[in-house]
């Protein structure tokens, strides 16, 4: 996250002193990344949710890469050959955007696309106040801000490329929930969460937060909420079951098919609500439903 952190701030560093018609003072950026941590302004909900996802799905990928097994041709490649020219369109889309999600090093990186308009605005001002050399150039560096918050293409982040891709793939008569046994069999966590957003009615951000942070019994939960059958929900729960550390296959399995309607009813009703405001229920205590 770390790594990530200085990524955003080293590149916006560059768009907002060439905007001023300046150079970035490399020997500098620690010191200002740092007083910026130090003063609360990257404490943002947003920054820190989005990283800490970022960082997940990696984790995911990069497990599921080392599990070996007969090679294949990813999922991804495979719907780039896709027959359907929207899904094939949309998941070059999203290898694009991936690969330019990476550093060097193969590590994730972000990108002010991927935030919303509340964070990128607070970051971008926030930096170039950090970066204003003295106070005759303060509107110069508020006007580069400006500029720069506003050359940012939302429709370009990682999330709509996602969503693209899983709008594409179900728009069509295909086979959902082998869509969600391929996708989280390779990992594809992101993806995954998308189609059972879809499927559950709930928020792709719902989806996520239930998908890694459910607790146990969680991943059973979220499969009888999705509505899938026994062969999907084991897929799910085995592949994520064991990287994210909840209860055996199993025991979620068990729980799985004893679970009845009216506790899933409860549930779905309760992920179906705003995010801040579950947020806040589980923060005050109240148990969900």
């Amino acid at each position: 996250m770390s790594a990530m952190l200085a990524d955003l701030l080293g590149t916006l560093s560059e768009q907002i002193t060439a905007a001023v018609g300046s150079r970035t003072n490399v020997s500098e950026s620690g010191r200002i990344n740092a007083a910026l941590m130090a003063s609360g302004l990257l404490d943002r909900a947003g920054l820190v949710s989005l990283m800490l996802r970022r960082a997940d799905e990696h984790r995911i990928a990069a497990t599921f890469a080392a599990h070996g097994g007969p090679r294949k041709l990813p999922l991804l490649s495979r719907l780039v050959g896709d027959d359907d020219p929207a899904v094939a369109a949309a998941a070059m889309a999203l290898v694009v955007s991936r690969g330019r999600r990476r550093d060097g090093f193969g590590q994730p990186r972000i990108e002010l696309s991927d935030l919303d308009s509340a964070d990128v605005a607070a970051l971008v001002h926030s930096l170039a106040a950090a970066l204003s050399p003295s106070g005759n150039v303060e509107a110069q560096y508020a006007a580069a801000a400006d500029q720069v918050a506003a050359a940012v293409r939302f429709e370009e982040s990682l999330d709509n490329a996602v969503a693209t891709l899983a709008d594409a793939l179900v728009r069509h008569e295909r086979d959902q929930e082998r869509l969600i046994e391929d996708s989280s069999g390779e990992g594809e966590a992101a993806l995954v969460a998308h189609l059972i957003a879809r499927r559950a009615a709930i928020s792709p951000q719902a989806a996520w937060d239930h998908l890694l942070d459910a607790g146990e019994g969680g991943l059973a939960l979220l499969a009888r909420m999705a509505g899938l059958g026994r062969r999907a929900a084991a897929r799910l729960i085995a592949d994520f079951g064991s990287t994210i550390g909840t209860a055996s296959v199993e025991d979620e399995m068990a729980r799985f098919d004893t679970l009845d309607e009216g506790e899933v009813a409860v549930a779905l009703a309760h992920w179906q609500l705003p995010r801040n405001f579950r947020i806040a229920r589980s923060m005050l205590g109240y148990a969900s439903g």
